[in-house]
């Protein structure tokens, strides 16, 4: 008798997860800010971060899927170093992570839903929902609001995308790479492909996602289908960046346009532009996939910073998340959890304080650092592949093995150079 194929919904949440924490800052403010400024130049760099960045992202949840444990516990077995290393990007990116989120989110809502209260009081406001909701239902709820939101935003920004598309002019804005190499061009794309599609460190994310959706399901996936889950994710947030990028070509670069960089103007202006180039009726649809876009990533960040410190805790006391743990060690994870988003909201809150009237520089900022940490997480998660608890059946490939080398390699290659350049600033 044929056995019956998995059903898609048992499969698919992670991966979407990941979408969500990816379609954010990365798209909706740098790749709509390269097609503005670049037109369709920086695609192509766009391609290079996803091809190279794959292996890392995707190693992470394979190692979940086969051993039932977080990624972490991979970091640990390396050394104090790769332990030192996640902890210290984790501590310092939560804050700047979900302070550019907050931000982003707040604009769009004061651009949509113009109110006497500043973007820091809307943050907060903002913050207050998304925790609110996390205690509801933690893991479950927040799958079941993800494949929400992904499947609007997804459908609302193709349609945009479609109908912007005949509005590029080719002769402006159709070039395949940049005029010149200057250094400011060099610094943006830095920050570009540090968030494209998102900072690698989300791949520890991914991995404790897996282990959260086994433990809460009771549900073994196969390598296969955590691969497809991945994959699904991944291959959507490719698209939208593509649509995203051709937004902001056939809207402001071939108009020559520009947009301003207050976070409330920001959005106000993408909104305005869209509304001009389309019609009065895409500014409510592009703004609401806009804030879809930005509830989708503020909830899986506010889920995964929180999620990662948690276990590094654990870690450092000998214990650890796993698809099997205790009721004491669940307990004991929890509170770390609950702990370190409160302090990781009101950390982001404070900065926002300093860097609201910055807002692209902030955003640069972090995914600048983003870009540099990318190349370790990638030696990491590749290292993880390479232990004695990963079975024969699900080491990696031929394939897939030279591709993770040749991904860190150029990861690499990317710090050194932008370091370089960044030097000759």
């Amino acid at each position: 008798m044929q056995e019956k194929p998995t059903p898609l919904f048992k499969v698919i949440g992670p991966g979407l997860l990941f979408a969500g924490s990816a379609v954010g800052v990365s798209h909706l403010v740098q790749s709509t800010r390269a097609g503005a400024a670049y037109g369709m130049a920086l695609v192509v760099f766009i391609v290079i971060a996803f091809i190279a960045k794959y292996p890392s992202f995707m190693l992470a949840p394979r190692y979940s899927a086969v051993t039932g444990r977080s990624v972490l516990a991979s970091y640990r077995q390396q050394g104090p170093l790769a332990m030192a290393f996640y902890g210290l990007s984790t501590f310092t990116a939560m804050f700047i992570g979900v302070a550019a989120n907050l931000l982003v989110t707040a604009g769009l809502l004061l651009a949509l839903f113009p109110v006497e209260l500043s973007p820091v009081a809307v943050a907060a406001i903002i913050s207050s929902i998304a925790i609110s909701l996390l205690v509801m239902g933690h893991y479950h709820l927040l799958e079941i609001i993800m494949r929400c939101l992904m499947a609007f935003l997804t459908i609302a920004t193709i349609v945009a995308t479609v109908m912007a598309f005949p509005m590029i002019d080719w002769t402006i804005s159709g070039a395949w790479l940049p005029e010149q190499y200057d250094i400011a061009t060099i610094l943006f794309l830095a920050a570009l492909v540090g968030w494209m599609p998102t900072p690698t460190d989300v791949s520890v994310w991914q991995s404790q996602w897996t282990v959260a959706k086994i433990r809460d399901s009771g549900y073994q996936p196969s390598l296969k289908e955590a691969t497809l889950d991945f994959n699904v994710g991944y291959i959507t947030t490719l698209l939208l960046a593509f649509c995203f990028v051709i937004l902001g070509t056939a809207v402001v670069h071939s108009a020559g346009k520009t947009l301003v960089g207050n976070p409330a103007e920001f959005a106000a202006g993408v909104i305005g532009l869209y509304e001009h180039a389309l019609g009065k009726w895409s500014g409510s649809l592009v703004g609401i996939a806009a804030v879809a876009v930005m509830l989708s990533t503020l909830l899986t960040i506010m889920d995964g910073f929180p999620r990662g410190a948690a276990n590094f805790l654990l870690l450092l006391q000998g214990q650890e998340e796993g698809v099997n743990e205790s009721e004491a060690n669940g307990k004991r994870r929890h509170r770390y959890y609950w702990a370190m988003l409160v302090i990781m909201v009101l950390g982001g809150l404070a900065i926002l304080q300093f860097f609201s009237g910055q807002f692209t520089a902030f955003v640069d900022f972090g995914a600048t650092a983003a870009f540099l940490s990318a190349p370790f997480f990638a030696l990491l998660n590749y290292r993880a592949m390479l232990g004695e608890e990963i079975p024969q059946e699900a080491r990696l490939g031929k394939v897939l093995h030279i591709w993770s080398i040749v991904g860190i390699v150029l990861l690499f290659g990317f710090a050194f150079a932008y370091i370089y350049f960044a030097m000759l600033r």
